[in-house]
């Protein structure tokens, strides 16, 4: 897609994107939740409300393109750590007006839902909480809320209440008082169902001259969509179906709304088969009618997805996580002129090789390339960004593949590492190192064990949004017959956690690893011997048994007095601090091989630790289990 261009990312090896502020001291997922936008664009800067480690409170931060960081302005908006937010930049009204509430997966009363209002200054690059703000609109927990400004003047807002949704607006009689609010109600809306289950939420959108109400009705099946004429009575909406199905409702909704008065709403479905839509773009044209285009199917785990247009370049931006538990955030494209996704989860704009990251969000503005883009996500408890330029003079730039591995020579079984080497920032990367067809990885810098001899060629190919490329290195890796390979089954293995600083698992069929409120680290002993040659090569094998997005990393473990029969988080012997291997994704039914390099040298006891560094949890399985772990030793 013409005019597309990621930054290269400047964080730890592996990342896509850039590695923001911290989130300690809030709650998780302070991106969410899915129709809310965290960001907007004002007087040349991209903003946002982030959270700020230092006061304990969400605070205006202020992005620095130049070197991709975030800066406190000091400018502080709510300071409840487990509160969510909606922002709405008012370009006509130089105001900024920020609605926050307590996050819930229910609903629950008590705790006021709050409006900010801020006036900005230009020549101090600065925005002032306005006299009177905050005001309360709404005294209910909940899930998402969001707000719209129409053409009056006058502000609306929607949220999930009971078993049903409110709306609520300020008081315009007849001019509009931000401050002042009515009491919110549930609208009557001709042929829709406005009690839903307690899972479902709504949201709000302004366009040409209306009020829009969407939510999703897991009841039966359906997301329905409510139009309020500005000019009319607050009580005055209309009702329409905008997509209906066995299974084809979720309360993951994210809309955005063109010059001409279209409506794009990205939303989620509950359907379980994996060729079935999972993610659709619904498309409201100037007559009412809607329909649906399917962006990712339930075999791409796409979650929270979000929607941007770029009406200069007549661009769609759709973006959403992969896995639906977590994992990186994922970038498709259509056309705005004629609607359609390619197949697959995308290309990869953000990833956090410390573990995954979640609900994308950005900014309730169509942007173009004198905005550029940017996308703000979380993880780890950190803030994650990415950063567009949008066409900028030309458009974006294909990147260029090359690589190196090392070795390219020895006895089979040959542990390979491959080092990515492309430039023009790829996202997405395509492993196959046989030259068979098959794509054997897509990480970035992944490994590969030649078990047979023969000379191989390799393949990668590259991708970002402006294009991609290949390279193919014939007959690069030439590997020859060793001698017999001694395979050794752990004379003890368990896994040990934080949480259950006394829990002992080592008689349990499973070992896990998981790193997040809490941290899971495998051990494994084994006891070698038979050796009479030059070892040359060691290889750890796994047998994954639950998926993970992360194996975990190998360290070396000195001490060998630990059993599995006694062995707990709090009695662990110490773990080394030279990482041996960097385990990738924990795909269910498929082997992990982690690379021992020279840690294994002869006959002896060797012990090591599977260091937890993502969620969920990896399990393999244990001795007891059906696939016991292996160590694999070739000999020259």
């Amino acid at each position: 897609m013409s005019g597309f261009r990621p930054a290269a990312a400047q964080a730890a090896d592996g990342d896509v994107g850039f590695e923001g502020p911290s989130t300690v001291g809030a709650q998780n997922a302070l991106t969410g939740e899915k129709p809310e936008s965290k960001l907007w664009w004002n007087d040349g800067f991209w903003w946002a409300s982030m959270w700020s480690t230092s006061s304990s409170a969400y605070h205006i931060f202020r992005l620095n393109l130049a070197n991709q960081s975030w800066v406190d302005t000091g400018t502080a908006i709510d300071n409840r750590g487990g509160s969510r937010a909606d922002t709405l930049w008012d370009a006509g009204a130089n105001k900024l007006y920020v609605a926050s509430s307590v996050f819930s997966n229910g609903s629950s009363s008590g705790s006021p839902a709050r409006l900010y209002r801020y006036s900005y200054s230009a020549s101090a690059d600065s925005y002032s909480l306005d006299t009177g703000f905050p005001v309360q609109i709404g005294n209910y927990k909940t899930e998402a809320l969001t707000i719209a400004k129409d053409t009056t003047g006058q502000l609306w807002a929607t949220w999930k209440q009971g078993s049903t949704f409110v709306v609520n607006s300020s008081v315009c009689s007849p001019g509009c008082n931000d401050a002042a609010w009515g009491v919110p109600f549930t609208p009557s809306v001709a042929g829709t169902k406005t009690t839903f289950d307690s899972d479902d939420i709504s949201a709000v959108i302004a366009f040409s001259g209306k009020i829009g109400v969407f939510w999703s009705n897991q009841t039966n099946d359906t997301d329905y969509f409510a139009v309020h004429v500005d000019t009319s009575p607050d009580t005055d909406w209309s009702g329409e179906t905008a997509l209906s199905g066995t299974n084809m409702a979720d309360d993951h909704m994210n809309l955005k709304t063109d010059s001409d008065g279209r409506l794009y709403a990205v939303v989620k479905t509950s359907r379980g088969g994996s060729s079935d839509p999972l993610v659709v773009l619904l498309v409201r044209g100037t007559s009412g009618n809607w329909t649906s285009t399917t962006v990712g199917l339930k075999s791409n785990h796409h979650t929270r997805p979000i929607v941007e247009l770029d009406e200069v370049d007549r661009t769609i931006h759709v973006f959403a996580t992969s896995p639906e538990s977590g994992g990186d955030i994922y970038e498709k494209t259509s056309s705005m002129d004629s609607i359609g996704f390619a197949s697959g989860k995308g290309t990869v704009i953000m990833r956090n090789a410390d573990g995954e990251l979640n609900n994308a969000t950005s900014t309730k503005q169509n942007v173009s390339p004198a905005t550029g883009l940017v996308v703000l996500a979380s993880g780890q408890q950190v803030y994650f960004h990415q950063y567009f330029s949008l066409g900028g003079g030309g458009g974006g730039t294909a990147p260029t593949a090359a690589f190196s591995g090392s070795p390219t020579g020895g006895t089979a079984p040959l542990t390979v590492q491959f080092t990515d080497n492309s430039t023009g920032a790829p996202a997405s990367w395509q492993w196959d190192f046989q030259n068979d067809g098959t794509v054997d990885s897509t990480q970035q810098n992944p490994s590969f064990v030649y078990t047979n001899p023969g000379t191989y060629s390799v393949q990668l190919t590259v991708s970002n949004g402006s294009g991609s490329d290949s390279t193919t290195r014939s007959a690069y890796v030439n590997v020859t017959a060793g001698g017999p390979a001694l395979s050794f089954a752990p004379t003890d293995d368990s896994f040990v956690r934080s949480n259950f600083p006394d829990e002992n698992n080592g008689s349990l069929d499973n070992l896990r690893t998981y790193k997040g409120a809490a941290q899971t680290n495998s051990f494994l002993k084994f006891t070698v011997s038979g050796v009479t040659g030059t070892v040359t090569s060691a290889t750890l094998r796994l047998y994954v048994v639950k998926d993970g997005a992360k194996a975990g990393n190998l360290f070396p473990v000195a001490d060998q007095s630990w059993s599995e029969g006694t062995i707990t988080w709090a009695t662990a012997p110490a773990i080394g601090s030279t990482r041996i291997a960097q385990g990738g994704p924990a795909q269910l039914g498929t082997w992990v091989e982690l690379s021992l390099g020279n840690t294994v040298t002869g006959n002896g006891t060797y012990s090591f630790a599977l260091v937890g560094s993502s969620s969920p949890a990896a399990w393999f399985s244990s001795s007891e289990g059906a696939n016991s772990p292996e160590l694999v030793l070739t000999q020259g």
